[in-house]
């Protein structure tokens, strides 16, 4: 196990299974929706509220695709503050029966709010999006993957991240902002020469919480076209 775990992610998921067997209920920037059993339980973590505070000036009037959807909270969050469309997608099935039932909840059809089981891009539909966000697992230890909830937290050797980096260039014009969640919790140097190796434009857009053991940041890209 790397040096920079104190705690191990799987105790982390161990929990979450544990004390979140049954559906449960938040609310999160005025949002209502619910979080279901082998989900991301996206409320408990403060990445979710930094990436809200941030986006906000960035989604009005935009096709917005969200990559890693869990319970879709962060997609809905920028339909509500004005995006033009939002595509969501996860791995996870039990997450896109989630978002799908959540968007229900909340009002939206598919002409605003589509959700696509997939890993990555496979499955999306070609077009060029504004913007591309990405809440990315913090852990890349070569693992096992055991049960559908891990793949929220690890991400053995950054596989899914350089996948998903170069299938963007597909899905992204010159104009085309990526945002990519992360933390020092996790391993930037690999992350950043990822990003290097593959061409990308890519800056510490906006970072958090520096004094704490671990910080939050959020990586802004283009494509380098």
């Amino acid at each position: 196990m790397n040096q920079y775990y104190k705690i191990d992610p799987r105790d982390i998921v161990k929990d979450i299974m544990n004390t979140c067997k049954d559906k449960t209920s938040s609310v999160v920037q005025g949002l209502e929706f619910d979080t279901h059993p082998n989900v991301y339980p996206s409320a408990r973590f403060r990445t979710t509220q930094f990436i809200f505070d941030n986006i906000i000036t960035k989604i009005k009037n935009k096709l917005v695709c969200d990559m890693g959807c869990g319970s879709g909270v962060l997609g809905l969050f920028s339909l509500k503050n004005g995006a033009k469309k939002v595509i969501s997608a996860d791995i996870n099935p039990f997450a896109v029966e989630n978002a799908i039932e959540n968007s229900r909840k909340l009002g939206y059809n598919e002409s605003k709010h589509e959700v696509f089981l997939s890993d990555c891009f496979d499955r999306i539909p070609l077009q060029r999006f504004d913007l591309i966000i990405f809440n990315i697992p913090f852990h890349s230890d070569n693992i096992m993957i055991e049960n559908p909830l891990e793949k929220a937290f690890f991400d053995p050797e950054f596989v899914t991240v350089k996948k998903f980096l170069r299938q963007c260039k597909k899905y992204a014009s010159n104009k085309t902002e990526i945002l990519i969640a992360f933390s020092n919790k996790g391993d930037t140097k690999t992350l950043e020469s990822i990003f290097d190796f593959l061409g990308f434009k890519w800056q510490i857009w906006r970072i958090k919480n520096t004094n704490s053991e671990y910080d939050n940041r959020l990586y802004i890209m283009k494509t380098g076209k």
